[in-house]
Protein backbone atom coordinates (compact mmCIF):
# COMPACT_ATOMS: atom_id res chain seq x y z
CA UNK A 1 0.00 0.00 0.00
CA UNK A 2 2.62 2.98 0.89
CA UNK A 3 4.58 1.73 -2.86
CA UNK A 4 1.32 2.65 -4.28
CA UNK A 5 0.39 5.58 -2.31
CA UNK A 6 4.23 7.00 -3.55
CA UNK A 7 3.37 6.02 -7.29
CA UNK A 8 0.34 8.18 -6.36
CA UNK A 9 1.89 10.70 -4.77
CA UNK A 10 4.50 11.09 -7.81
CA UNK A 11 2.35 9.98 -10.71
CA UNK A 12 -0.75 11.45 -9.96
CA UNK A 13 -4.21 9.22 -9.78
CA UNK A 14 -3.48 5.45 -11.04
CA UNK A 15 -5.93 3.91 -13.47
CA UNK A 16 -9.50 2.32 -12.42
CA UNK A 17 -8.72 -0.92 -13.97
CA UNK A 18 -6.12 -3.74 -13.35
CA UNK A 19 -4.37 -3.77 -16.22
CA UNK A 20 -3.41 -0.20 -16.04
CA UNK A 21 -2.44 -0.27 -12.38
CA UNK A 22 -0.16 -3.38 -13.66
CA UNK A 23 1.27 -0.83 -16.82
CA UNK A 24 1.69 1.88 -14.33
CA UNK A 25 3.29 -0.49 -11.79
CA UNK A 26 5.72 -1.32 -14.21
CA UNK A 27 6.63 1.47 -15.83
CA UNK A 28 7.65 3.05 -11.60
CA UNK A 29 9.20 -0.17 -11.08
CA UNK A 30 11.49 0.82 -14.29
CA UNK A 31 11.88 4.21 -13.45
CA UNK A 32 12.88 3.47 -9.98
CA UNK A 33 15.25 1.32 -10.90
CA UNK A 34 16.80 3.00 -13.96
CA UNK A 35 17.47 6.12 -11.02
CA UNK A 36 18.69 3.73 -9.04
CA UNK A 37 21.14 2.38 -11.46
CA UNK A 38 21.93 6.04 -12.59
CA UNK A 39 23.04 6.99 -8.85
CA UNK A 40 24.80 3.72 -8.54
CA UNK A 41 26.92 4.56 -11.62
CA UNK A 42 27.42 8.27 -10.67
CA UNK A 43 28.79 7.33 -7.13
CA UNK A 44 31.13 4.74 -8.36
CA UNK A 45 32.45 7.17 -10.79
CA UNK A 46 32.64 10.01 -8.25
CA UNK A 47 32.41 9.23 -4.81
CA UNK A 48 33.52 5.88 -4.42
CA UNK A 49 36.95 5.11 -2.45
CA UNK A 50 37.98 4.03 -5.61
CA UNK A 51 37.30 6.31 -7.98
CA UNK A 52 40.56 7.96 -8.19
CA UNK A 53 41.95 4.85 -9.70
CA UNK A 54 41.71 4.43 -13.66
CA UNK A 55 40.27 1.09 -15.59
CA UNK A 56 37.82 1.09 -18.67
CA UNK A 57 34.27 2.25 -17.92
CA UNK A 58 32.81 -0.84 -17.58
CA UNK A 59 34.97 -1.99 -14.61
CA UNK A 60 34.76 1.25 -12.88
CA UNK A 61 31.02 1.38 -12.83
CA UNK A 62 30.05 -2.70 -12.71
CA UNK A 63 31.11 -6.96 -12.49
CA UNK A 64 30.12 -7.07 -16.17
CA UNK A 65 33.51 -7.01 -17.96
CA UNK A 66 35.60 -9.14 -15.05
CA UNK A 67 32.53 -11.75 -15.48
CA UNK A 68 32.51 -11.48 -19.20
CA UNK A 69 36.42 -12.42 -19.18
CA UNK A 70 36.36 -14.91 -16.50
CA UNK A 71 32.91 -16.59 -16.90
CA UNK A 72 31.86 -16.31 -20.14
CA UNK A 73 35.21 -16.49 -21.69
CA UNK A 74 36.69 -19.03 -19.74
CA UNK A 75 39.75 -17.30 -17.31
CA UNK A 76 40.65 -14.83 -20.33
CA UNK A 77 40.71 -11.95 -17.71
CA UNK A 78 44.30 -12.90 -17.48
CA UNK A 79 45.38 -12.31 -20.64
CA UNK A 80 43.95 -8.78 -20.42
CA UNK A 81 45.86 -7.65 -17.58
CA UNK A 82 48.99 -6.82 -19.15
CA UNK A 83 47.29 -4.52 -21.58
CA UNK A 84 45.46 -3.09 -18.86
CA UNK A 85 48.27 -1.83 -17.13
CA UNK A 86 50.04 -0.39 -20.25
CA UNK A 87 46.84 1.73 -20.66
CA UNK A 88 46.27 2.58 -17.21
CA UNK A 89 49.74 2.48 -15.27
CA UNK A 90 50.70 0.28 -12.11
CA UNK A 91 47.21 0.35 -10.34
CA UNK A 92 44.03 -1.07 -12.81
CA UNK A 93 40.37 -1.06 -11.78
CA UNK A 94 39.24 -4.01 -12.76
CA UNK A 95 35.69 -3.90 -10.86
CA UNK A 96 33.80 -1.37 -8.58
CA UNK A 97 35.65 -3.07 -5.53
CA UNK A 98 38.90 -3.89 -6.48
CA UNK A 99 42.15 -2.73 -8.55
CA UNK A 100 44.77 -4.76 -9.76
CA UNK A 101 48.53 -4.16 -9.25
CA UNK A 102 51.45 -4.32 -10.92
CA UNK A 103 54.21 -3.21 -8.58
CA UNK A 104 56.42 -6.26 -7.12
CA UNK A 105 57.61 -3.94 -4.23
CA UNK A 106 53.93 -4.52 -2.87
CA UNK A 107 53.74 -8.28 -3.41
CA UNK A 108 55.62 -9.51 0.15
CA UNK A 109 53.58 -6.60 1.90
CA UNK A 110 49.87 -8.19 0.67
CA UNK A 111 51.10 -11.61 0.73
CA UNK A 112 53.83 -12.20 3.09
CA UNK A 113 54.91 -13.94 6.44
CA UNK A 114 53.32 -11.13 8.82
CA UNK A 115 50.97 -9.59 6.62
CA UNK A 116 47.59 -7.70 7.82
CA UNK A 117 45.56 -8.71 4.43
CA UNK A 118 42.30 -10.77 4.67
CA UNK A 119 41.61 -12.90 2.02
CA UNK A 120 38.32 -11.60 -0.25
CA UNK A 121 35.09 -13.43 0.75
CA UNK A 122 33.88 -13.05 -2.19
CA UNK A 123 36.40 -14.91 -4.55
CA UNK A 124 37.09 -17.71 -1.91
CA UNK A 125 32.69 -18.71 -1.08
CA UNK A 126 32.90 -21.95 -2.34
CA UNK A 127 31.68 -25.30 -1.90
CA UNK A 128 33.82 -26.28 1.25
CA UNK A 129 33.53 -23.28 3.67
CA UNK A 130 35.32 -25.18 6.28
CA UNK A 131 38.07 -26.00 4.50
CA UNK A 132 41.69 -24.34 5.47
CA UNK A 133 42.30 -22.69 1.96
CA UNK A 134 38.85 -20.73 2.28
CA UNK A 135 39.04 -19.93 6.11
CA UNK A 136 38.21 -16.12 6.28
CA UNK A 137 39.73 -15.46 9.64
CA UNK A 138 43.57 -15.62 10.20
CA UNK A 139 43.28 -16.35 13.85
CA UNK A 140 41.35 -19.30 12.95
CA UNK A 141 43.68 -19.91 9.79
CA UNK A 142 46.36 -19.61 11.82
CA UNK A 143 45.39 -22.63 14.39
CA UNK A 144 44.23 -24.77 11.85
CA UNK A 145 47.57 -24.60 10.40
CA UNK A 146 49.17 -25.28 13.04
CA UNK A 147 47.53 -28.55 13.38
CA UNK A 148 48.20 -29.80 9.61
CA UNK A 149 52.19 -28.48 9.38
CA UNK A 150 53.83 -31.66 11.06
CA UNK A 151 51.65 -33.78 8.74
CA UNK A 152 53.39 -31.64 5.63
CA UNK A 153 56.70 -31.00 7.37
CA UNK A 154 59.85 -31.94 5.18
CA UNK A 155 60.80 -34.31 7.80
CA UNK A 156 57.36 -35.99 7.57
CA UNK A 157 57.48 -35.90 3.78
CA UNK A 158 60.51 -37.60 3.86
CA UNK A 159 59.36 -40.57 6.23
CA UNK A 160 56.66 -41.20 2.70
CA UNK A 161 59.74 -42.08 0.19
CA UNK A 162 58.73 -45.55 0.62
CA UNK A 163 55.08 -45.16 -0.30
CA UNK A 164 56.12 -42.53 -3.28
CA UNK A 165 58.04 -45.45 -4.97
CA UNK A 166 55.35 -47.83 -4.25
CA UNK A 167 52.97 -45.71 -6.32
CA UNK A 168 55.86 -44.63 -8.81
CA UNK A 169 56.26 -48.52 -9.21
CA UNK A 170 52.71 -49.38 -10.25
CA UNK A 171 52.72 -46.13 -12.66
CA UNK A 172 55.70 -47.71 -14.44
CA UNK A 173 54.24 -50.77 -14.43
CA UNK A 174 51.28 -49.11 -16.76
CA UNK A 175 53.37 -47.21 -18.57
CA UNK A 176 55.48 -50.17 -19.75
CA UNK A 177 52.79 -51.63 -20.35
CA UNK A 178 51.84 -49.03 -23.46
CA UNK A 179 55.69 -49.23 -24.16
CA UNK A 180 55.86 -52.76 -25.27
CA UNK A 181 51.97 -52.27 -26.72
CA UNK A 182 53.49 -49.68 -28.72
CA UNK A 183 50.26 -47.55 -27.93
CA UNK A 184 50.42 -43.54 -27.10
CA UNK A 185 50.30 -42.70 -23.96
CA UNK A 186 48.43 -40.29 -21.75
CA UNK A 187 51.11 -39.39 -19.50
CA UNK A 188 49.18 -36.54 -18.46
CA UNK A 189 46.95 -38.63 -16.67
CA UNK A 190 49.20 -41.09 -15.50
CA UNK A 191 50.75 -38.21 -13.54
CA UNK A 192 47.45 -37.81 -12.52
CA UNK A 193 47.34 -41.17 -11.22
CA UNK A 194 50.26 -41.03 -9.26
CA UNK A 195 49.69 -37.37 -7.51
CA UNK A 196 46.03 -38.74 -7.03
CA UNK A 197 46.88 -42.01 -5.15
CA UNK A 198 49.44 -40.56 -3.14
CA UNK A 199 47.93 -37.75 -1.59
CA UNK A 200 44.49 -39.55 -1.29
CA UNK A 201 46.98 -42.02 1.42
CA UNK A 202 47.86 -39.00 3.15
CA UNK A 203 44.82 -37.59 3.98
CA UNK A 204 42.46 -40.49 4.14
CA UNK A 205 45.07 -43.37 4.66
CA UNK A 206 42.95 -45.32 1.97
CA UNK A 207 44.48 -45.52 -1.69
CA UNK A 208 41.91 -43.55 -4.69
CA UNK A 209 43.68 -46.67 -7.27
CA UNK A 210 42.97 -44.56 -9.94
CA UNK A 211 46.09 -46.39 -11.43
CA UNK A 212 43.90 -49.34 -11.57
CA UNK A 213 41.46 -47.97 -13.37
CA UNK A 214 41.21 -48.44 -17.48
CA UNK A 215 43.76 -46.09 -19.84
CA UNK A 216 44.97 -43.99 -17.01
CA UNK A 217 41.77 -43.48 -15.00
CA UNK A 218 40.80 -41.37 -18.10
CA UNK A 219 36.90 -40.64 -17.65
CA UNK A 220 37.71 -40.88 -13.48
CA UNK A 221 40.08 -37.81 -13.60
CA UNK A 222 37.91 -35.75 -16.33
CA UNK A 223 35.21 -35.72 -13.53
CA UNK A 224 37.51 -34.64 -10.96
CA UNK A 225 38.84 -32.06 -13.58
CA UNK A 226 35.35 -31.02 -13.67
CA UNK A 227 35.73 -29.32 -10.43
CA UNK A 228 37.60 -26.65 -11.55
CA UNK A 229 35.95 -26.27 -14.76
CA UNK A 230 32.92 -24.54 -13.30
CA UNK A 231 34.86 -21.93 -10.73
CA UNK A 232 34.46 -19.15 -12.51
CA UNK A 233 30.83 -19.64 -12.92
CA UNK A 234 30.73 -20.28 -9.30
CA UNK A 235 32.80 -16.90 -8.24
CA UNK A 236 30.50 -15.13 -10.21
CA UNK A 237 26.97 -16.43 -10.06
CA UNK A 238 27.26 -17.02 -6.37
CA UNK A 239 23.17 -17.63 -6.34
CA UNK A 240 23.38 -20.42 -8.33
CA UNK A 241 26.42 -22.39 -6.12
CA UNK A 242 23.99 -21.72 -3.03
CA UNK A 243 20.95 -22.59 -4.83
CA UNK A 244 23.04 -25.72 -5.99
CA UNK A 245 24.58 -26.57 -2.40
CA UNK A 246 20.54 -26.55 -0.60
CA UNK A 247 19.04 -28.83 -3.49
CA UNK A 248 18.39 -32.14 -2.93
CA UNK A 249 21.60 -34.69 -3.26
CA UNK A 250 19.44 -36.68 -6.12
CA UNK A 251 19.16 -33.25 -8.07
CA UNK A 252 22.45 -31.97 -7.98
CA UNK A 253 23.82 -35.61 -8.93
CA UNK A 254 21.74 -35.11 -11.96
CA UNK A 255 23.65 -31.54 -12.78
CA UNK A 256 26.97 -32.32 -11.43
CA UNK A 257 27.76 -35.60 -10.77
CA UNK A 258 31.66 -35.43 -10.69
CA UNK A 259 31.60 -32.69 -7.68
CA UNK A 260 28.84 -34.74 -5.73
CA UNK A 261 30.85 -37.91 -6.50
CA UNK A 262 34.22 -36.52 -4.96
CA UNK A 263 31.93 -35.12 -2.07
CA UNK A 264 30.64 -38.77 -1.64
CA UNK A 265 33.99 -40.86 -1.63
CA UNK A 266 35.43 -38.33 0.67
CA UNK A 267 32.40 -38.10 2.81
CA UNK A 268 32.69 -42.05 3.46
CA UNK A 269 35.89 -41.91 4.24
CA UNK A 270 35.84 -39.22 7.03
CA UNK A 271 32.87 -41.25 8.30
CA UNK A 272 34.69 -44.29 8.38
CA UNK A 273 37.45 -42.51 9.85
CA UNK A 274 35.60 -41.28 12.87
CA UNK A 275 33.91 -44.86 13.56
CA UNK A 276 37.67 -45.95 13.62
CA UNK A 277 39.25 -43.34 15.67
CA UNK A 278 36.65 -43.67 18.38
CA UNK A 279 36.87 -47.96 18.42
CA UNK A 280 37.76 -49.49 21.64
CA UNK A 281 41.28 -50.36 21.85
CA UNK A 282 42.87 -48.46 19.27
CA UNK A 283 46.49 -47.63 18.38
CA UNK A 284 47.93 -44.57 18.11
CA UNK A 285 49.35 -44.49 14.73
CA UNK A 286 53.51 -43.32 14.60
CA UNK A 287 53.94 -40.18 12.72
CA UNK A 288 54.77 -42.11 9.35
CA UNK A 289 51.13 -43.62 8.93
CA UNK A 290 49.23 -41.03 10.64
CA UNK A 291 46.46 -38.91 8.26
CA UNK A 292 44.94 -35.44 7.61
CA UNK A 293 41.42 -36.93 9.00
CA UNK A 294 43.76 -38.74 12.56
CA UNK A 295 45.33 -35.00 13.12
CA UNK A 296 41.85 -33.33 12.97
CA UNK A 297 40.26 -35.72 15.51
CA UNK A 298 42.81 -35.86 17.84
CA UNK A 299 42.23 -31.73 17.67
CA UNK A 300 39.02 -32.66 18.99
CA UNK A 301 40.30 -33.81 22.40
CA UNK A 302 42.13 -30.94 22.94
CA UNK A 303 40.37 -27.95 24.92
CA UNK A 304 38.12 -24.92 22.60
CA UNK A 305 40.66 -22.56 23.30
CA UNK A 306 43.09 -24.73 21.98
CA UNK A 307 41.44 -25.59 18.89
CA UNK A 308 40.70 -22.04 17.92
CA UNK A 309 37.10 -22.48 17.32
CA UNK A 310 34.15 -23.57 19.44
CA UNK A 311 32.96 -26.80 17.51
CA UNK A 312 34.45 -29.67 17.44
CA UNK A 313 35.70 -31.26 13.23
CA UNK A 314 33.03 -34.03 12.72
CA UNK A 315 31.83 -35.32 9.28
CA UNK A 316 31.29 -32.14 7.59
CA UNK A 317 34.67 -30.80 8.58
CA UNK A 318 36.71 -33.70 7.59
CA UNK A 319 34.32 -34.04 4.61
CA UNK A 320 35.53 -29.86 3.25
CA UNK A 321 39.22 -30.41 4.14
CA UNK A 322 39.45 -33.59 2.50
CA UNK A 323 37.92 -32.28 -0.89
CA UNK A 324 39.97 -29.30 -0.98
CA UNK A 325 43.34 -31.42 -0.16
CA UNK A 326 42.77 -33.86 -2.82
CA UNK A 327 41.65 -31.36 -5.26
CA UNK A 328 44.41 -29.14 -4.48
CA UNK A 329 46.91 -32.06 -4.37
CA UNK A 330 46.35 -33.83 -7.38
CA UNK A 331 45.58 -31.56 -10.27
CA UNK A 332 48.49 -28.88 -9.78
CA UNK A 333 51.03 -31.09 -9.04
CA UNK A 334 49.94 -33.67 -12.20
CA UNK A 335 49.89 -30.20 -14.18
CA UNK A 336 53.47 -28.69 -12.89
CA UNK A 337 54.70 -32.55 -14.23
CA UNK A 338 53.63 -32.36 -17.19
CA UNK A 339 55.13 -29.20 -18.14
CA UNK A 340 58.05 -30.24 -16.67
CA UNK A 341 58.14 -33.56 -19.13
CA UNK A 342 57.37 -31.07 -22.03
CA UNK A 343 60.14 -28.48 -21.50
CA UNK A 344 62.68 -31.29 -20.51
CA UNK A 345 62.02 -32.86 -24.84
CA UNK A 346 61.67 -29.06 -25.92
CA UNK A 347 65.21 -28.10 -25.20
CA UNK A 348 67.63 -30.38 -25.92
CA UNK A 349 70.05 -28.65 -24.19
CA UNK A 350 68.64 -28.65 -20.80
CA UNK A 351 67.88 -32.27 -21.26
CA UNK A 352 71.34 -33.17 -21.49
CA UNK A 353 72.64 -31.39 -18.50
CA UNK A 354 69.67 -33.12 -16.80
CA UNK A 355 70.58 -36.30 -17.86
CA UNK A 356 74.37 -35.78 -17.06
CA UNK A 357 73.34 -34.98 -13.43
CA UNK A 358 70.90 -38.02 -12.62
CA UNK A 359 73.28 -40.30 -13.95
CA UNK A 360 75.60 -39.68 -11.57
CA UNK A 361 73.30 -40.26 -8.83
CA UNK A 362 74.24 -44.15 -6.90
CA UNK A 363 71.66 -46.24 -6.53
CA UNK A 364 70.81 -47.55 -2.84
CA UNK A 365 70.36 -51.20 -1.78
CA UNK A 366 67.28 -51.42 -3.70
CA UNK A 367 67.89 -50.44 -6.80
CA UNK A 368 66.26 -46.81 -6.62
CA UNK A 369 67.71 -43.17 -6.50
CA UNK A 370 67.60 -41.60 -2.91
CA UNK A 371 65.14 -38.56 -2.84
CA UNK A 372 67.65 -36.63 -1.10
CA UNK A 373 70.51 -37.53 -3.63
CA UNK A 374 67.72 -36.20 -6.46
CA UNK A 375 66.89 -32.68 -4.53
CA UNK A 376 70.37 -32.60 -4.35
CA UNK A 377 71.11 -32.00 -8.45
CA UNK A 378 71.52 -28.36 -8.79
CA UNK A 379 70.71 -27.93 -12.31
CA UNK A 380 67.90 -30.44 -11.77
CA UNK A 381 66.45 -28.47 -9.10
CA UNK A 382 66.83 -25.40 -11.04
CA UNK A 383 64.56 -26.83 -13.75
CA UNK A 384 61.71 -27.80 -11.30
CA UNK A 385 62.15 -24.16 -10.07
CA UNK A 386 61.63 -22.99 -13.94
CA UNK A 387 59.03 -24.90 -14.62
CA UNK A 388 57.17 -23.82 -11.69
CA UNK A 389 57.86 -20.48 -13.10
CA UNK A 390 56.34 -20.90 -16.79
CA UNK A 391 53.43 -23.27 -15.07
CA UNK A 392 52.58 -20.62 -12.01
CA UNK A 393 50.61 -23.24 -10.31
CA UNK A 394 48.03 -20.22 -9.47
CA UNK A 395 48.44 -18.01 -12.66
CA UNK A 396 45.97 -15.10 -11.49
CA UNK A 397 44.83 -13.18 -8.80
CA UNK A 398 44.40 -14.16 -5.46
CA UNK A 399 42.72 -11.16 -3.86
CA UNK A 400 42.98 -9.57 -0.33
CA UNK A 401 41.34 -6.76 1.60
CA UNK A 402 43.48 -3.64 2.45
CA UNK A 403 43.80 -3.54 6.41
CA UNK A 404 43.53 -0.24 8.34
CA UNK A 405 45.34 2.28 7.18
CA UNK A 406 45.42 1.38 3.68
CA UNK A 407 48.24 0.02 1.26
CA UNK A 408 50.81 2.64 -0.51
CA UNK A 409 51.63 1.50 -4.01
CA UNK A 410 55.46 3.21 -4.18
CA UNK A 411 55.41 3.06 -8.47
CA UNK A 412 51.84 5.18 -8.55
CA UNK A 413 52.45 7.40 -5.88
CA UNK A 414 48.77 6.41 -4.06
CA UNK A 415 47.14 5.31 -1.33
CA UNK A 416 44.62 2.59 -1.73
CA UNK A 417 41.97 2.65 0.96
CA UNK A 418 41.17 -0.06 3.49
CA UNK A 419 38.64 -2.15 2.71
CA UNK A 420 39.45 -2.38 -0.70
CA UNK A 421 40.14 -5.83 -2.71
CA UNK A 422 43.72 -6.06 -4.30
CA UNK A 423 45.13 -8.72 -6.59
CA UNK A 424 48.50 -9.60 -8.11
CA UNK A 425 49.12 -11.81 -11.07
CA UNK A 426 51.70 -15.00 -10.08
CA UNK A 427 51.96 -14.85 -14.24
CA UNK A 428 53.23 -11.19 -13.81
CA UNK A 429 55.40 -11.61 -11.24
CA UNK A 430 57.27 -14.78 -12.95
CA UNK A 431 57.32 -12.67 -16.36
CA UNK A 432 58.35 -8.85 -14.75
CA UNK A 433 61.88 -8.30 -16.64
CA UNK A 434 62.68 -6.19 -13.49
CA UNK A 435 62.87 -9.35 -11.26
CA UNK A 436 63.95 -12.23 -14.34
CA UNK A 437 65.86 -11.33 -16.52
CA UNK A 438 64.93 -12.59 -20.32
CA UNK A 439 61.69 -13.63 -18.60
CA UNK A 440 60.47 -15.33 -21.96
CA UNK A 441 63.50 -18.01 -22.04
CA UNK A 442 63.25 -21.17 -20.27
CA UNK A 443 66.76 -20.57 -18.12
CA UNK A 444 67.16 -23.03 -15.40
CA UNK A 445 70.56 -21.99 -15.09
CA UNK A 446 69.01 -18.92 -13.66
CA UNK A 447 68.41 -20.16 -10.58
CA UNK A 448 72.32 -21.26 -10.10
CA UNK A 449 73.28 -18.04 -10.98
CA UNK A 450 71.17 -15.86 -8.44
CA UNK A 451 69.89 -17.30 -5.25
CA UNK A 452 67.46 -14.56 -4.12
CA UNK A 453 65.33 -15.37 -7.42
CA UNK A 454 63.64 -18.23 -4.89
CA UNK A 455 62.05 -14.89 -3.15
CA UNK A 456 60.00 -14.22 -6.31
CA UNK A 457 58.82 -17.87 -7.22
CA UNK A 458 55.18 -17.72 -5.99
CA UNK A 459 54.06 -20.69 -7.57
CA UNK A 460 52.94 -21.47 -4.13
CA UNK A 461 52.20 -18.08 -2.87
CA UNK A 462 53.68 -16.65 -0.28
CA UNK A 463 53.75 -16.33 3.48
CA UNK A 464 51.35 -17.43 6.13
CA UNK A 465 48.54 -18.64 3.27
CA UNK A 466 51.22 -20.28 0.96
CA UNK A 467 50.48 -23.72 -0.24
CA UNK A 468 50.59 -26.15 2.97
CA UNK A 469 51.52 -29.05 0.62
CA UNK A 470 54.29 -27.54 -1.03
CA UNK A 471 56.73 -30.08 0.48
CA UNK A 472 55.03 -33.08 -0.58
CA UNK A 473 54.23 -31.46 -4.11
CA UNK A 474 58.32 -30.47 -4.56
CA UNK A 475 59.15 -33.97 -3.31
CA UNK A 476 56.64 -36.18 -5.90
CA UNK A 477 57.93 -33.72 -8.90
CA UNK A 478 61.74 -34.43 -8.41
CA UNK A 479 60.84 -38.69 -7.39
CA UNK A 480 58.73 -39.04 -10.64
CA UNK A 481 60.59 -36.91 -12.84
CA UNK A 482 64.00 -38.06 -12.22
CA UNK A 483 62.70 -42.02 -12.61
CA UNK A 484 60.75 -40.89 -16.12
CA UNK A 485 63.80 -39.12 -17.32
CA UNK A 486 66.01 -42.26 -16.51
CA UNK A 487 63.57 -44.69 -17.89
CA UNK A 488 61.77 -44.03 -20.74
CA UNK A 489 62.79 -42.50 -24.16
CA UNK A 490 60.35 -40.41 -24.36
CA UNK A 491 58.83 -38.81 -27.74
CA UNK A 492 56.44 -35.64 -27.95
CA UNK A 493 53.25 -36.31 -30.10
CA UNK A 494 52.51 -33.98 -32.60
CA UNK A 495 50.33 -31.08 -31.36
CA UNK A 496 51.93 -30.94 -27.91
CA UNK A 497 53.37 -27.24 -28.80
CA UNK A 498 49.19 -26.05 -28.86
CA UNK A 499 48.03 -28.74 -26.25
CA UNK A 500 50.91 -26.56 -23.65
CA UNK A 501 49.22 -23.11 -24.01
CA UNK A 502 47.83 -22.08 -20.50
CA UNK A 503 44.68 -21.36 -19.21
CA UNK A 504 43.44 -20.25 -16.32
CA UNK A 505 40.87 -22.15 -14.28
CA UNK A 506 41.76 -20.18 -11.01
CA UNK A 507 44.85 -22.55 -11.96
CA UNK A 508 46.78 -23.31 -14.43
CA UNK A 509 45.88 -25.82 -16.68
CA UNK A 510 46.95 -26.72 -20.59
CA UNK A 511 44.49 -26.40 -22.83
CA UNK A 512 44.63 -30.20 -24.18
CA UNK A 513 46.31 -33.09 -22.36
CA UNK A 514 49.79 -33.99 -23.37
CA UNK A 515 50.56 -37.32 -25.31
CA UNK A 516 53.86 -39.14 -25.48
CA UNK A 517 55.14 -42.51 -26.84
CA UNK A 518 58.02 -44.15 -25.29
CA UNK A 519 60.94 -46.55 -25.18
CA UNK A 520 62.57 -48.29 -22.05
CA UNK A 521 66.03 -47.40 -21.00
CA UNK A 522 68.56 -49.62 -19.52
CA UNK A 523 67.56 -48.31 -16.00
CA UNK A 524 64.73 -49.28 -14.55
CA UNK A 525 63.07 -48.31 -11.13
Amino acid sequence: MAILNTITDVLGPLPETFQGRLVALVVAYTGFSLLYMLFLVIYRLTFHPLAPFPGPFLCRISWLYQMYFEAIRGGKMLERLPGLHEKYGPIVRINPNEVHIKDPQVFHEIYGQKTKFTKDPFAYSFGVPTAINVLLDPIVHRQRREMLNPSFSKRRINMLEDLMYEELGRVFEKITEFVNQGRVIPIQEAYYCYAGDIISRVIFGKCLNLIEMPDFATEKIEEIRGFTKGVWISIHFGAIRNLMMNMPQWLVRMMNESWVGIIDFTEAEASQAITDYHMEGREPKSAKDETIFDRLLDANQKSEKERGIKSKFGLKELTDEGVSLLIAGLETTATTITYATYYFHKYPHVQSRIMAELNSIKLDENGRMPIQQIEAQPYFVGFIKETLRFSHGIPGRLTRVVPRGGLTVPSAGKTIPAGSVVGMSHLMIHMDPDLFDSPQEFKPERWLEDGGLDHWLVSFSKGTRDCIGKNLAFTEMHLILANIFTTYDIELCPGSDEAMVMTDRAIARPTSNLRVTAKLKARTV
